[in-house]
């Protein structure tokens, strides 16, 4: 009995072993580690931004006394935390965009171009130019469309401020941020495809919504 029991004994330990290892894997799939000081400017400005709602909310949240209200303004808060979630992939993304660009060297191509006589290499260094424009403009708006949802998202939590002191209007406050996120993991998969592929559709997206709290 001593061998099956010690073979028992293992297969547990190693059962245990695998739970814990398993555990910590999907913890690091669900953890999202922002550093703004990885990325350069603007992207480092939005990231300070929208973690500066975040906190804003937190602290709404915490001025709460225990109940439905505090409830569903902590959910609002963690949907503010996927949207911040997402304004960071958005501000690497845009980052290496800034670092494509840089690569691409759109100023040495130009004067290559402008001095090229071969029709061949004329149109090969043309279409080098146009890969550049087609980054820079995908870099552009990335940052006109995050400056613009991540300052939705600023004032959704100052309205946010006015649910706590009148009547409990968190379904739409909590519509108005779902909104903001679902723009956001757009914004995000038409950088990343523009990161992987050098263009992309979703830069046509619409802005941010108008949805907001009644009063």
């Amino acid at each position: 009995m001593l061998p099956v029991a010690v073979f028992v004994g293992v297969a547990l330990i190693a059962l245990t072993v695998y739970a814990m290892v398993r555990g910590r894997q999907r913890l690091s799939a669900h953890t999202t580690v922002v550093d703004p000081f990885t990325v350069g400017e603007p992207w480092r400005q939005h990231m300070a931004a929208a973690q500066s709602a975040q906190r804003r909310l937190a602290k709404i949240v915490a001025s709460l006394e225990e109940g439905p209200l505090r409830t569903s303004m902590a959910g609002i808060g963690r949907q503010v935390e996927r949207g911040v979630a997402e304004c960071w992939e958005i501000a690497r993304r845009g980052d290496q965009l800034d670092a494509t660009i840089r690569d691409l060297d759109g100023a040495s191509l130009q004067i290559r171009y402008d001095r090229a006589t071969d029709d061949a290499q004329r149109s090969s260094l043309r279409s080098q130019l146009d890969s550049v424009d087609r980054v820079r403009s995908a870099r552009r708006q990335t940052d006109e469309r995050l400056r613009s949802l991540h300052t939705r998202l600023g004032e959704l939590v100052s309205q946010a401020a006015e649910v706590q002191t009148s009547s409990d209007h968190t379904a739409e406050l909590g519509q108005a941020v779902d909104d903001v996120v679902t723009q956001l993991q757009a914004l995000s998969n038409a950088v990343d495809e523009v990161n992987n592929t050098g263009r992309s559709t979703g830069f046509e997206q619409p802005g941010p919504g108008t949805v907001s709290p009644a009063s």
